[in-house]
């Protein structure tokens, strides 16, 4: 028994348990040497460090967890930053609790803090030196009236944005540009710094663009245009299909009896060729889930399960997910590479969407190079499938060839690829795993839409902005409230991180009146 009340025994198996998981991240270090080559040299202890905490996660650490709890002792719960220095510690301790010291000459490791403090570094050279007094910085999206409202953009940097997003699948190069004049305008004005970010389109599966004409309505035979959108309910048969111009409405017979089903076109149109029957299928962010019934050359069978009641709308130019399937889709479109000759001349980011693994991630560096790039330009890594989220390690790794490396968790289309249970833990698996690689993340997709696009937050926003203290940077997107939404969020931000550090709960002295 040990002056802590702590049998020899369970020291010794601790110190066991210990010793295995270091001699798994060893062996990793041995396996990856080659891989670490390839790396920008200022994310060389990163990558290292990202394997290493590959290697401890492929062991399932809750029972020694536990038993490190009724030690007393860390629970390496919030040590991904440094854990082969958390563990090294952690072996310091129990070995001079046995009586012995260990041999620490092999090692090669981040102190504690040290990965906290790298972290910061890397964040600090994607977003900018922040001049506010919050750790977390704030992104904004930017709607088509920045480019002519300048005070609209002057009292979002006056409110807190830090970054301004410019979404490259609307508008195009005129309305970017006088959107990115108002931006540096407004900054400069401020006397504060503003990152620019663009977002490539990518290869979203959408539908495509509804015209149902106009038909003639009244005595006078005047002509009014037909709402542009297909109603469906649960049961209803959609047919979609690669053809151009081929939407149509459900038609039924004086007996209500269906004639006909809708029918929708996809974009891009091959996506008919590559799907398989039995697969679910889900419309404009989840609101409309199918099933595909029927397969064929030119077009395949949706059986809608379910849509709210009263029957939902489906419109144009809205996403389309395949949640099991891989559709082979991703890397950089030819739009994608037209856009990138613009954001390379005139924004700080590129958000790359829809990368699924390592060979888009090469894609996109490649041409960048061809285009001759600065390589000051930071890159954010948007993980919205589930391929991306499975293939994570090896994107991370391989993007580290650039100098200013962010990831964003875009949850909406994230959250339909993996399934709503599975959300929490694939955000809580990116953010870890984030965090091990020293490599910020945007915490993006629908964080105070009520106040945003309404004037009035729901209480789950709130909550999720207190979790949001977990990454790097909120995304806010558009909306007619955007300011009030961006003033909210500083404030929130602010009074959150008194009390959070990212994952770790901090204990403020509490005060009740």
């Amino acid at each position: 028994m040990t002056d802590m009340g702590v049998t020899q025994e369970q020291l010794q198996k601790m110190a066991l348990q210990i010793d295995h998981v270091i001699d798994l991240i060893q062996q990793q270090d041995l396996d990856k040497g080659e891989l670490m080559e390839s790396v920008c040299p200022i994310y060389r202890e990163s990558a290292k460090n990202l394997i290493h905490y590959a290697a401890f996660r492929s062991f399932d650490a809750r029972k020694m967890q536990k038993g490190l709890k009724e030690l007393g002792f860390t629970r390496l719960a919030n040590a991904e930053g440094n854990i082969l220095g958390s563990l090294i510690n952690l072996k310091i301790i129990v070995n001079t609790l046995l009586g012995g010291a260990p041999d620490l000459t092999k090692n090669e490791f981040l102190s504690i803090g040290e990965g906290t403090q790298i972290l910061k570094k890397h964040t600090n050279e994607l977003f900018g030196e922040s001049d506010k007094l919050r750790r977390v910085r704030v992104m904004v999206t930017q709607p088509t009236e920045a480019a002519t409202n300048y005070n609209l953009v002057l009292n979002m940097v006056k409110n807190g944005m830090d970054c301004a997003r410019v979404n490259c699948a609307h508008d195009g190069p005129e309305v970017w540009q006088a959107i990115i004049n108002n931006v540096r305008k407004a900054a400069e004005e401020c006397s504060t710094s503003v990152k620019v970010a663009m977002d490539l389109a990518g290869a979203k599966v959408r539908t495509g663009k509804i015209d149902l004409g106009t038909r003639i309505k009244g005595k006078k035979a005047s002509r009014k245009r037909i709402n542009q959108f297909i109603r469906l309910h649960k049961g209803d048969v959609l047919i979609v299909t690669g053809k151009e111009n081929s939407s149509s409405l459900i038609g039924y017979s004086n007996k209500e009896e269906l004639m006909k089903p809708a029918r929708i076109r996809c974009v891009p149109p091959h996506i008919v060729n590559r799907v398989e029957k039995g697969a679910p299928i889900l419309f404009d962010d989840g609101k409309i889930e199918g099933e595909i019934m029927e397969t064929g050359p030119e077009s395949f069978q949706v059986k809608i399960t379910r849509a709210k009641e009263g029957g939902a709308k489906l419109k144009g130019e809205k996403g389309i997910n395949f949640p099991t399937l891989d559709l082979g889709i991703s890397g950089l479109t030819d739009k994608d590479r037209e856009d990138l000759q613009f954001v390379i001349e005139h924004a700080d980011i590129v958000n790359y969407s829809y990368v699924n693994d390592a060979k888009d991630v090469n894609d996109l560096l490649s041409e960048l190079k061809n285009l001759g790039a600065d390589e000051d330009l930071g890159v954010i890594l948007k993980i919205e499938t589930n391929l991306a989220y499975k293939n994570l390690i090896p994107i991370l790794v391989t993007a580290m060839q650039r100098k200013h490396l962010g990831v964003m968790i875009a949850r909406g289309d994230l959250a339909l690829e993996v399934g709503w249970k599975n959300m929490g833990m694939v955000q809580e698996g990116i953010l870890s795993f984030c965090s091990a690689a020293h490599i910020p993340v945007v915490w993006a997709t629908q964080v105070l839409e009520g106040l945003a696009k309404k004037g009035m937050p729901s209480r789950s926003e709130i909550t999720d902005i207190t979790s949001s203290v977990q990454a790097e940077c909120v995304m806010l997107n558009k909306g007619p409230h955007i300011n009030e939404a961006i003033s909210f969020l500083d404030e929130v931000l602010l009074n959150v991180e008194s009390s959070h550090n990212k994952k770790e709960v901090l204990l403020p002295r509490m005060e009740w009146k």
